[in-house]
């Protein structure tokens, strides 16, 4: 026998924080509110067959308590209740939650008590006495309806959210910008001076004083690197253009132009396989391999470097290594070397620390993974995944 339930007692689990659920839950509820407690037991049955849950109760004061402390997505409200009629409860529920659901099923129909409930706006107006399946059509209709509409306000904040951040990014971009060049300015002053007094005075100055006027200069140079590294590492993240068809194999050669000099000066072997065409930003990507070799070249221990780069498909990716004989990275380091400014290897080696940051971000944008795997003395191996075309389509 179905009795007037309590809302406390309804259900434990009316506790749902994620939103998600809030909703899948909100719209498989549905509230019962029929004197008749045969009739009430029916329709709570014929609506868990379909995998709602139905809530009954006899009054409409008990259901507006549910409706009050509960979320529904529909209430399937008898018109005929011995404390209010199915309108007035009908007007009521909408006084308390305006997107609810409300069908008014009924034995005894009328014209006016159907353009009454419509005007009161009633999802739908059902008579008793019809097939359950017309229900049923009516109850599917406000479910789909709600998950429908729920769809397309999620689709429409996660626009106004991705606007906001591209936005937020623009202006972060900008004062990455600003503030890159208002540094720049005194740097190239002090740069400036301190090349005019050593010119003016070099006959004058001993040998301490041009070691200081040199280290100025070194320092100057050391701040307007970080300062571009800085500038790269923020412009990864917002760079909007659409990813287009790059052959790395022409990236690759590209880097090695770039580091011509400092393979020329190392005496650096490279070794390459065949590279794919993957989707991605070509300047990113050049950015990532030129990095990834100058830190190669960079790190070597006392033989020349030899450097191994190579691609092998795993499912719908393709894993790079970038292989050296360099000094390695010891374990506990191996996380540290992709996080900002770390330098793990201490000043002996020019550099601010941020390059391998810089990968990680690009390879990351690219939704790619990057790791490092390596044995302190004996040489580095940087491995990294890109997807492939056929992911990317």
């Amino acid at each position: 026998m179905w009795l007037d339930v309590p809302a406390t007692l309804v259900t434990e689990n009316n506790d749902y924080r994620d939103p998600h659920l809030m909703v899948i839950r909100r719209t498989s509820r549905v509230l019962i509110v029929e004197d008749s407690d045969s009739e009430r037991e029916l329709l709570c049955e014929i609506l868990r067959e379909e995998g709602l849950e139905a809530i009954g109760c006899g009054s409409a004061k008990a259901g507006l308590e549910l409706v009050d402390t509960q979320d529904f997505g529909l209430a399937v409200v008898d018109l005929r209740l011995p404390d209010l009629s199915g309108t007035q409860l009908l007007d009521r529920i909408h006084q308390l939650d305006e997107d609810l659901r409300v069908i008014i099923y009924t034995g005894a129909a009328s014209y006016d008590s159907v353009k009454e409930a419509i005007n009161l706006g009633a999802f739908a107006y059902v008579e008793k006495l019809s097939d359950p399946s017309e229900l049923l059509r009516h109850v599917h209709r406000a479910c789909h309806e709600q998950v429908n509409r729920y769809a397309a306000d999620l689709e429409s904040a996660v626009a106004e959210r991705t606007e906001e951040l591209a936005r937020s990014n623009r202006e972060l971009g900008d004062f990455a910008s600003i503030v890159a060049h208002d540094l720049r300015t005194p740097l190239l002053t002090i740069s400036g001076y301190s090349q005019i007094l050593r010119e003016k005075n070099q006959a004058s100055l001993d040998t301490e004083s041009t070691e200081y006027l040199g280290h100025i200069v070194e320092a100057v140079n050391r701040m307007n690197r970080l300062i571009e590294d800085l500038l790269d590492y923020s412009h990864v993240g917002r760079a909007e253009d659409p990813f287009q068809d790059v052959e790395l194999d022409g990236v690759l050669t590209q880097a090695e132009a770039n580091l011509k000099a400092a393979v020329q000066q190392s005496g650096a072997k490279i070794v390459r396989g065949p590279l794919p065409t993957v989707p991605g930003n070509a300047t990113q990507l050049l950015q990532l391999f030129q990095n990834l070799l100058g830190n190669a070249i960079k790190f070597h221990g006392d033989e020349a470097p030899r450097i191994r780069i190579e691609a092998t498909q795993k499912d719908e990716s393709w894993q790079f290594a970038v292989e050296d004989n360099g000094i390695g990275i010891e374990p506990n380091n191996r996380d540290r070397v992709f996080q900002v400014f770390q330098q793990v290897h201490g000043k002996d080696y020019a550099g601010t620390g941020i390059g391998l940051a810089i990968c990680k971000k690009i390879v990351e944008r690219h939704r790619g993974t990057i790791w490092l795997e390596s044995t302190p003395g004996k040489g580095s191996t940087f491995f990294f995944t890109l997807p492939s075309q056929s992911q990317a389509q």
